[in-house]
């Protein structure tokens, strides 16, 4: 009895055929998933059986998609920022992604393929994104699972754009396949400079000849982009005469002679005050002082 029980004893064993390569969702589109269970066993007079049982899955599309990255950067009016961007198929299949970029400031946005994959735009290398569909919105053409195409947004800033301006252009890339979507976004900063000067007298009001005069000049960039080359001339009034020695930025003395500080009267200019201030970052100031005698 028991050598009868025992080979009537069952085991069964599973196997399962499956793809071993790994993508971003899972395995590909349409492979065909099939899983066996076996059963052997024995009869009464020790003679050996099996029978199967197989079912099969067809893995179906699954639509991801990643857009990357966000950008920003401060900009001047009137020029034209270029931003890259990667688009990758995440998906377990082909697709095809619609691109699309909205600005917020309603700025003109223009799409290439960024055909050497430098991430910057290049005049005669990098060429208009086509629309392969010809559903009149520019598209990544087909996109096995996995692979991808970097792109290359780029907006006109208005030149009538004011300091500060903020505009969002969102770039957005579409699945034809079952309208999976994911977007980027490139912040744009208008940072334009703004240089204004200011000029006082100490003592203020009429004054008696002989008096000496003390003008401070304070110059401001109230913008919050950076000016460059700031150049500062003041010629020297009629009927007075510039004291030696007196020219001051921020406290600091300057020569009256052209060496190698920033400043000097007389020099460059015939009875003239000349200072290179340079660069003047956003919202920074100077302040120069000198005096004068009236005559």
């Amino acid at each position: 009895m028991k050598r009868y029980m025992d080979a009537l004893k069952l085991s069964a064993v599973l196997m399962v055929a499956l793809s071993a390569t790994a993508y971003a969702v899972g395995t590909p589109a349409g492979t065909v998933i099939t899983t066996t269970v076996t059963v052997t066993y024995e009869d009464s007079g020790a003679n050996p059986f099996s029978t199967n049982a197989s079912v099969t899955t067809t893995v179906s599309q699954v639509a991801a998609v990643q857009t990357a990255p966000d950008n920003s950067s401060n900009v001047v009016a009137g020029e034209t920022v270029c931003y890259p961007h990667t688009v990758i198929n995440l998906g377990n299949g082909t697709d095809n992604f619609e691109i699309t970029a909205s600005s917020t400031q309603g700025w003109t946005v223009t799409l290439y393929e960024d055909i050497n994959n430098n991430g910057a735009y290049d005049a005669g290398i990098d060429v208009l994104l086509d629309d392969d569909d010809s559903d009149t919105t520019p598209d990544t053409g087909n996109l096995a699972a996995d692979d991808s195409l970097r792109i290359i947004v780029c907006i006109q800033v208005p030149g009538a754009a004011p300091d500060a301006t903020v505009d969002v252009t969102t770039v957005t890339a579409t699945s034809d396949f079952d309208g999976t979507n994911e977007s980027a976004t490139n912040t744009a900063t208008v940072a334009t400079p703004s240089i204004a000067v200011t000029k006082s007298v100490s003592p203020p009001g009429n004054q008696a000849p002989g008096t000496t005069l003390t003008y401070t000049i304070v110059v401001t960039n109230t913008g919050t982009g950076t000016a460059s080359n700031v150049l500062l001339t003041d010629p020297i009034p009629a009927n007075t005469t510039y004291v030696a020695g007196t020219l001051t930025q921020d406290a600091a003395a300057r020569t009256d002679i052209a060496d190698g500080d920033n400043a000097d009267w007389n020099a460059t200019t015939a009875n003239t005050l000349t200072m290179t201030i340079g660069t003047l970052a956003g919202s920074a100031s100077t302040t120069i002082e000198f005096q004068v005698i009236i005559d």
